[in-house]
């Protein structure tokens, strides 16, 4: 039954994730803290542009897992890509993968960036 709840949140947490950044919708994440986080880009430049900036990400090692951490993610990223890249990149490009299954009540996030 705890593995059902678990697939349950992560699928609802990716749900959340890929939707645009106007969409609102709640999650009982219970007492999950970070573990890791990767950056991942098929442009080169922008994954070194990620990896540059990293110290400056929303995500923080032990934090627990918010719904808002994503979007001010996201927010953070486009302006990022948009100064620096692609004026004109798109925040629906931006994805997030979220792993449960790393240890009890931890996870850890791989931003995504499609472009």
């Amino acid at each position: 039954m705890k593995t059902l709840q678990l697939l349950l949140a992560l699928l609802a947490l990716i749900f959340i994730v890929n939707c645009s950044s106007s969409k609102q919708m709640t999650l009982d994440s219970g007492d999950y803290k970070l573990e890791t986080i990767e950056f991942d880009a098929k442009d080169d430049n922008i994954k070194g542009l990620l990896l540059k900036h990293e110290n400056e990400t929303k995500f923080k090692k032990g934090q627990s897992l918010k719904e808002s951490t994503f979007h001010k993610e996201r927010k953070r990223i486009v302006k990022l890509i948009r100064k620096n890249n692609d004026p004109h990149f798109s925040i629906d490009n931006i994805s997030f993968e979220i792993d449960t299954t790393l240890s009890k009540h931890k996870y850890s996030v791989k931003t995504i960036v499609l472009k």
